[in-house]
């Protein structure tokens, strides 16, 4: 009798302990969902500031990217990886030619981390980037036009800023096609 007391004393201690600490991973879970979503919110300000300033031709590249951020692109013939100066020289020849645009509203969708599958604050925009060729003398609505679907993923640091950029789109076809 006494034995079976004490195995039933374990038996609910043992269920107690389980339910306690799962009670805790839940709360854990809940706790980084919450903070992983608050983290995403702001990088997807971020990126809404990032892609209005380009349309506008004027980025204050420090206050979106890291010092070591590493940018990659589509355009043929570009580097494989670039730095921020690379990105700087790459805006400023693109904004002589051509003016970019944007269709709202912008589909910026969470990232999650390649192991762990969970929200992670990174991001990936799906986009259409309207370019037009800046032709003096002509109409705005007049001038060559092309839509370009894009696909951007953005991955930050604690500080919010941009780490890691990569961005999808037929940007060398759909350019030369504005220059015939």
């Amino acid at each position: 009798m006494l034995e079976s007391n004490r195995i039933t004393k374990t038996i609910i201690l043992t269920l107690l302990f389980i339910f306690v600490f799962s009670c805790k991973q839940e709360s854990s879970l809940s706790t980084d969902i919450n903070n992983s979503k608050e983290v995403f919110d702001k990088n997807c300000e971020t990126i809404k500031s990032y892609v209005q300033s380009f349309c506008i031709e004027n980025i204050d590249y420090e206050r979106f990217f890291s010092d070591s951020a590493i940018i990659k692109g589509t355009t043929y013939g570009a580097k494989n990886e670039m730095n921020v100066e690379d990105q700087k020289l790459n805006h400023k020849q693109l904004w002589k030619k051509y003016e970019f645009f944007v269709s709202y509203p912008l589909n910026i969708l969470p990232g999650v981390n390649p192991e762990t599958k969970q929200p992670d604050g990174s991001a990936r925009l799906y986009a259409n980037l309207v370019v037009k060729l800046k032709e003096p003398g002509k109409d705005f609505r007049e001038r060559k036009t092309v839509v370009i679907p894009m696909y951007e993923s953005f991955d930050f640091d604690d500080n919010g800023k941009i780490i890691y950029y990569q961005y999808y789109g037929d940007f060398t076809a759909s350019l030369q096609s504005l220059e015939r």
